[in-house]
């Protein structure tokens, strides 16, 4: 990335402001879009854009040697029971548009952060290929996930007909520091860490806490999808996750103790959970790149709940 103009959508965000961080240290010529949410360390290269305009999405992508998909509004389990339509158009004029754009904009590079919600239920690791589209869905998520699909041929199609490559990659619960930590919109790690972080009291988790996710740090995200736009095929769909099943009762006793916080966790049944099982199969990438470093969970629980005490309370 070297030298190269690029433009991160997205950039005040998880994903984007460590994308920002680690391209500017390779030395690539970096802007990136904020829209309500500003950029937390500084603001030099970024401009506030609404991506739900398609003016804006040209505005942003003219000129651009490379553009990262990492813009997307908010949403969180809680959102999703209340209202599970309320992102889709907007996410869906983001996305579309962006796409469209650097099509227009000739843009030759182009990564598409797609999501794990476009597979099918599943009690075991999920590989690329285990893609079912007549299989159900996750019924809350069903929405965002068809619209993941969806954005997923769109970027497809556009490779097809016009000379523009695009890498699209399937991360699982990316955390670290520039997470949303609000109640309301947070995933479950964030959520956690600043809840621990408070000293709530009661601690109460909702759910039994057998359900079982993928976490994944988000500066191992980073390294492994500019590896995969180097290395890996245009086109073909990857994975990028831990590998690692962690179930949220592992996962609140590795938060707890990276905050300090010696609670004794309440795990209330009664309440509502996401998706009971949640893993990625990594094998894709792996039999490209080879055998990929991670973050030890309670290792990175730790870096964002220090980063968070310093920087994300504000």
């Amino acid at each position: 990335m070297k030298g190269r103009k690029v433009f991160v959508a997205g950039g005040a965000g998880l994903i984007g402001a460590n994308l920002v961080r680690r391209l500017t240290a390779d030395g690539a010529i970096v802007s990136a879009s904020y829209h309500t949410r500003k950029p937390t360390d500084g603001g030099e290269g970024y401009i506030r854009f609404d991506l739900t305009r398609f003016e804006d999405c040209l505005e942003a992508t003219k000129g651009m040697d490379c553009v990262f998909l990492a813009a997307a509004r908010r949403f969180g389990g809680k959102v999703m029971r209340r209202n599970p339509t309320e992102f889709l158009l907007p996410n869906l004029q983001i996305q579309a548009g962006l796409l469209e754009a650097c099509q227009r904009n000739n843009v030759p590079r182009v990564a598409l952060i797609s999501s794990s919600t476009v597979y099918q239920d599943s009690m075991k690791p999920l590989r690329e290929d285990d893609l079912d589209l007549n299989a159900p869905m996750y019924e809350p998520m069903r929405g965002v996930g068809w619209l993941n699909r969806y954005v997923e041929q769109l970027a497809l199609h556009q490779m097809q007909v016009h000379p523009m490559k695009v890498w699209i990659v399937r991360p699982p619960n990316v955390f670290g520091p520039h997470d949303d930590f609000d109640a309301e919109t947070a995933n479950v790690l964030p959520a956690l860490i600043a809840r621990a972080l408070a000293k709530e009291d009661p601690f109460v988790v909702w759910g039994d806490g057998k359900t079982v996710r993928d976490f994944l740090y988000v500066d191992d995200f980073v390294e492994d999808l500019l590896a995969w736009m180097e290395k890996g095929p245009a086109g073909e769909p990857v994975n990028i996750g831990s590998g690692v099943a962690t179930t949220v009762r592992e996962a609140v006793d590795v938060v707890l103790k990276a905050c300090g916080y010696a609670a004794s966790p309440r795990y209330d049944a009664g309440k509502p959970t996401g998706i009971a099982y949640r893993v990625l199969d990594g094998g894709r990438l792996e039999g490209r790149l080879g055998r990929r470093k991670r973050t030890s969970l309670g290792d990175a629980v730790a870096k964002t709940a220090e980063w968070y005490n310093k920087r994300g309370k504000t």
